[in-house]
């Protein structure tokens, strides 16, 4: 095996639910947030365009919002994860199709710092949000955010990736191992790949614990 790049989704895959999710259900002042969501399932609205009109349709203000985000635990086992990986010194990251502002906030809450995350842009002024996408592709229209562009510079590695939903499917295809739950576990196996079933991050601590045994390499420096 090629030293791995661990590569993590967000919502409902670092934390028990889907957090932006429970935003827009939380702080929408209407239910039209619910049209577009079931338009983007369908596949006849893009992701950026169903988040971008669901985000500008929030009523919350940024104390309101974070005040919210401060209670959201992440999985249990992904300190863990973080303290074998920086052990070994194998990279980490975060792919979102989330914010990055609420994203920071969560892991600021959780005392995880300094892993890189890759996530859409977002503007708070008042009671309103102005959602950005830079890393946008039009040739991933599952995701506002092109997850599988950024697993492309460690080709080199091995990538190992934890999603579950409908926007990870890009990049579970790209990555060489995957972890998956949920959606992204029923579209995966529709399409006969392989993975490795989750409900939480403990089976992957265990599967990277495991890989000391047959690549001494990866044991922690005494």
């Amino acid at each position: 095996m090629r030293r791995p790049v661990l590569a993590f989704d967000f919502d409902n895959t670092l934390t028990a639910g889907d957090v932006l999710d429970e935003i827009v259900e939380k702080f929408s002042p209407n239910e039209d947030w619910k049209t577009w969501e079931r338009e983007w399932v369908e596949g006849r609205l893009p992701a950026r365009e169903c988040l971008r009109l669901q985000v500008e349709n929030l009523r919350v203000t940024r104390e309101k919002m974070f005040a919210h985000l401060d209670s959201v635990p992440v999985d249990p086992a992904f300190p863990a994860i973080l303290r074998w990986a920086r052990a070994r010194q194998v990279e980490v990251l975060i792919v979102s199709d989330s914010f990055l502002p609420l994203i920071q906030r969560i892991l600021l809450a959780n005392s995880v710092e300094g892993v890189p995350v890759f996530a859409n842009g977002l503007e708070l002024s008042g009671d309103r949000m102005k959602p950005s996408f830079p890393f946008h592709d039009p040739a991933f229209p599952r995701s506002a955010n092109a997850k599988a562009k950024h697993l492309a510079p460690y080709a080199g590695n091995t990538v190992i990736f934890a999603g579950d939903g409908r926007s990870d499917l890009d990049a579970a295809l790209a990555a060489d191992i995957v972890f998956a739950k949920d959606s992204l576990a029923q579209d995966l196996a529709t399409r006969g790949v392989s993975f490795h079933a989750f409900t939480t991050l403990a089976p992957m601590l265990e599967f990277l614990q495991s890989l000391e045994q047959d690549f001494p390499r990866l044991r922690k420096a005494s």
